[in-house]
């Protein structure tokens, strides 16, 4: 309880000198729906100036410019006209640079808003040489960005773990046995579990763009030396709506961190606040991912 009252008392007091960033993969459109208000009324204690969206399942563009104005969101822009969709979210105007699905199996949409570059991507979790060439995207744009002397944030659903989180993703015994056996039937060059461990390829990837991974950063200023129970701390998925982690016991063992916000290393220098929201009781039925949140100053 005393950590979530910090961390909202924290949303308060930013004010307008600092700009507050949402990243949100809520299943499936929030159930069909079933979610949607609760999802709402949560976003709204955040107060989000810019928000990130996967899974938008059989939106369009249309549909969440209507819907967006439920958080305060004038402005939103989607990857595609359906499906399962991608979105951003903002107070201020976006313009749309790319929305790009070629070589990708969902895509990521690329915008500039409140002077940023902003990239909302959802990566494909079937095998390491599709990933692979989706990272090579998002490494090679960003790197593009960068040299370009653009702040970006990249955030979004990455289906892929980081070598940072090694230490306690080892320990999640009951993940690695649910993985394994599906791993274990993928051609040799597309598993991602070697030797009965986890591998990095992807992350490490998109993080050599440069970009830094400002939850983990903020997570290590705290926690120089983390516990397993303090690792825990940063798992995204899932949340204790699936059945097989339906209590805090099951859960444990199956946690682990796939969504992130990455920013160029600039726009990290300025980041204040970051982590994997996980204190409200609300957040384990509205979707199976935790939302992530950044905070900035401007």
């Amino acid at each position: 309880m005393r950590l979530g009252i910090l961390f909202f008392a924290t949303l308060i007091a930013v004010g307008a000198e600092q700009l507050t960033v949402l990243n949100y993969n809520v299943w499936n459109s929030h159930q069909g729906g079933r979610s949607y208000a609760d999802c709402v009324k949560w976003v709204n204690t955040v107060k989000p100036d810019i928000a990130g969206w996967q899974e938008l399942v059989g939106w369009n563009e249309t549909k969440l410019k209507k819907l967006a104005r439920d958080w305060k969101h004038p402005h939103a822009a989607a990857l595609k006209g359906g499906g399962y969709n991608i979105g951003l979210t903002s107070r201020t105007p976006i313009e749309v640079i790319a929305r790009h699905q070629k070589g990708f199996w969902h895509g990521y949409l690329h915008c500039r808003t409140a002077g940023l570059d902003v990239i909302v991507c959802h990566l494909w979790p079937g095998g390491v040489r599709q990933q692979m060439g989706e990272a090579n995207q998002l490494h090679n744009l960003v790197t593009k960005l960068h040299k370009e002397e653009r702040e970006v944030i990249l955030m979004g659903d990455f289906n892929a773990h980081a070598k940072s989180d090694k230490a306690w993703l080892d320990r999640q015994q009951p993940l690695l046995a649910r993985r394994a056996p599906g791993d274990a039937k993928k051609r040799s060059e597309d598993r991602f579990i070697v030797d009965g461990e986890y591998t990095f390829p992807i992350m490490n990837r998109i993080l050599e763009a440069p970009m830094s991974d400002v939850v983990r950063d903020q997570f290590d200023k705290k926690h120089p030396i983390p516990t397993y129970e303090q690792g825990l701390l940063l798992g995204s998925f899932p949340t204790r709506v699936l059945g097989h982690v339906k209590t805090p016991e099951l859960q444990r063992g199956f946690l682990e961190r796939i969504d992130f916000i990455l920013t160029t290393p600039s726009l990290a220098k300025r980041c204040v606040l970051a982590k994997v929201v996980r204190e409200s009781a609300v957040l384990e039925m509205i979707s199976d991912h935790y939302p992530l949140i950044a905070i900035f100053k401007k």
